[in-house]
């Protein structure tokens, strides 16, 4: 009998993704092995009780390490030092042990075992692998491969840089890209900020977002009769989400007499805000998305809750996708966003059918094990040609988190300051010209 290949997830974890995951592989019977080193500031995936002491030592350091560097404090000092000599021995362990132990490797963004701990490590960690036959995954989720020039976040009051700067990402990101699919197996990405790739990959939606909760169990709605209409915000981005536009959004809503509550919900546990997606009636998630449901909305969509999403993106622009995998939104172009609020405030009848398709998607597209199937198919290397999208034909140029002046601003700056050679686009020559058309349009 053919054993079962053992499947290492990463050291990292990402809105939840990779703890859904591992439940799905779970209850597929799947051998599957997860380590989160990391103090996600929402908790995702923590306090596992199965956890070694070890590595919930070394998360306690980082969570240390993050909250004293908002005071600036000469503990920050202390905790980065525990944090330098604990997380180095912790990743070398786990990376020996899953060298003789699994045969499939999944890593996200840039979580490849010594990233940003040594560079002599960080260099040969994926060349070793390959040397002893393991089959690596590498999963993206936008930020991570995004050119930071037509990132909102490269630009924001809270983390921006200068444009020399962010061409000098651009530069790290490109050469980052290059290396892992030169040792990658398989890619998968959504093609809207998947500019610097250069071979094929698999689209993110094809797999899907696995989605569970256990709120949605113990939560029971009570009875109210004059129950208040709820609308709940959640950014994790305010600047580039676009909150201080839906904030007006809702003030000129009230004063059409519209009467409801809108809640938003900035730096809280995952678990505070699945409560409030539970009892709310619809999400205004952000203004300037480039995919049709981002981790909000798919979690809202699990409590049958619609989700508003803004984008310059068009289907099109998401990739060949099949009809039964495009979630369930209301989907709309930045500058339609005020009417589609409007419309889920005054259409209950709307409101709740497009709540309940998009809980019909998840729980027939997303829940843990149906995404757990199909990732599985491209862990046995067994999944068609069309789940595969080329980067040649990407043509996406508004990013993410920026209005349409703002980007077209951000990249006729890196062309200014470096030329094209500041795009990194060389291989694709066609979005090249695009977006030093796009830069230099006044329209």
């Amino acid at each position: 009998m053919k054993r079962k290949k053992r499947i290492l997830l990463g050291i990292g974890e990402i809105a939840g993704y990779y703890t859904n995951l591992k439940k799905g592989l779970d209850e597929l019977g799947a051998k599957s092995y997860f380590f989160s080193i990391d103090a996600h500031p929402f908790r995702y995936g923590h306090g596992d009780k199965r956890e070694r002491l070890y590595m919930r030592m070394v998360r306690y350091f980082l969570q240390k390490k993050i909250s004293s560097k908002k005071r600036k404090s000469i503990l920050e000092i202390w905790w980065t030092l525990l944090l330098v000599l604990s997380i180095f021995p912790l990743r070398l362990s786990i990376f020996i042990w899953s060298l003789f132990w699994c045969d499939v490797f999944v890593f996200h963004g840039t979580s490849s075992f010594f990233h940003g701990t040594s560079s002599f490590f960080e260099m040969y960690d994926l060349p070793i692998l390959k040397l002893f036959g393991k089959r690596i995954i590498w999963i993206f989720h936008g930020s991570d491969t995004r050119p930071a020039y037509i990132s909102g976040s490269s630009v924001s009051k809270n983390y921006g840089c200068s444009i020399e700067k962010c061409i000098r990402i651009a530069q790290k990101q490109k050469k980052w890209i290059k290396r892992i699919e030169r040792y990658a197996d398989v890619i998968i990405n959504h093609p809207t900020s998947s500019q610097f790739h250069e071979k094929k990959f698999v689209q993110h939606y094809v797999i899907g977002i696995p989605i569970y909760s256990r709120y949605k169990a113990e939560h029971h709605e009570a009875a109210v009769v004059d129950k208040k209409l709820r609308i709940v915000h959640a950014p994790s981005f305010s600047e580039c989400k676009g909150s201080s536009r839906f904030r007006k959004i809702m003030n000129k809503m009230r004063e059409k007499g519209y009467s409801f509550e809108y809640i938003e919900i900035v730096g809280r546990p995952n678990s505070e805000v699945l409560m409030e997606l539970a009892d709310c009636d619809f999400v205004v998630d952000e203004l300037y998305s480039d995919i049709l449901m981002a981790g909000l909305a798919t979690e809202a969509a699990f409590f049958e809750k619609p989700s508003v999403v803004g984008s310059y993106a068009s289907m099109e622009d998401m990739g060949h996708l099949n009809e039964k995998l495009i979630p369930p939104t209301e989907f709309h172009h930045p500058d339609e966003i005020e009417d589609a609020i409007e419309k889920l405030i005054t259409d209950e009848q709307y409101r709740l059918e497009l709540g309940k398709k998009a809980g019909d998607f998840i729980t027939e597209n997303w829940a843990p094990g149906k995404v757990a199937e199909r990732f599985l198919r491209v862990v046995n290397d067994d999944y068609p040609e069309e789940w595969l999208f080329d980067p040649k034909d990407i043509r996406y140029l508004h990013g993410w988190g920026l209005d349409e002046e703002n980007v077209r601003s951000l990249i006729r700056q890196t062309l200014e300051f470096a030329g094209k050679d500041g795009l990194n686009l060389s291989d694709k020559p066609e979005l090249e010209q695009k977006f030093i058309e796009f830069a230099n349009d006044e329209n």
